[in-house]
């Protein structure tokens, strides 16, 4: 690959991060410090993204609403973050707002998102929704693409040589024999507007 050499630890520099907002401000120059830009890198990108769920310690809420905020679901697979930080982001029990709360807590609790800006909160929780909505009516569930996630972190530390990484991967569950993704629901994530 082109350009400086990639660090799989990139994502170093957020781990102070409190807030969203705070996040938001960084995760740009960041990425594009380690070359790793969506439209000139996107393998990089889709790897360093992957790194980041995977590896930041960083709470999963954090690292989900960067992921749903900051990230386009054209450049990366939203199901993937979905998928790997879930159970952590349900077991936060975080109410939804009551003008929503029956259309869409049928899909479990929302997130909790740290942010002095209650649009950018707003527009999260509402992707979060969206997401697992598309999620409910694919039939893919949040198991597969647990299991997606972590191949895929499993092939992005082995292309990249990261030995902590692999063994992270494996301690989740990845099969080294995958290769691939488990068969994936047909069509791109569906984010719809709750109903």
């Amino acid at each position: 690959m082109s350009g400086p050499r990639w660090d799989v630890q990139w994502y170093l520099p957020l781990e102070h991060c409190r807030s969203l907002d705070e996040i938001r401000q960084r995760l740009q120059p960041l990425l594009e410090a380690n070359d790793s830009l969506p439209d000139q890198q996107p393998q990089r990108h889709h790897d360093a993204l992957l790194a980041f769920i995977g590896m930041s310690s960083l709470s999963p809420h954090l690292k989900l609403a960067a992921i749903l905020a900051c990230v386009s679901s054209t450049d990366f697979d939203p199901r993937l973050a979905l998928g790997a930080l879930d159970d952590a982001v349900r077991a936060g029990r975080a109410l939804w707002p009551g003008s929503v709360a029956g259309a869409v807590a049928h899909h479990g609790p929302a997130m909790q998102v740290a942010s002095e800006e209650d649009w950018l909160g707003a527009f999260v929780v509402g992707r979060l929704a969206g997401l697992r909505d598309a999620m409910a009516l694919d039939g893919g569930g949040a198991n597969l693409w647990h299991a997606a996630f972590w191949n895929r972190f499993f092939a992005m530390a082995s292309r990249r040589g990261s030995a902590a990484g692999m063994r992270l991967a494996l301690e989740q569950g990845a099969d080294p024999r995958a290769g691939h993704d488990p068969q994936r629901p047909a069509g791109p994530a569906r984010l719809t507007l709750v109903k």
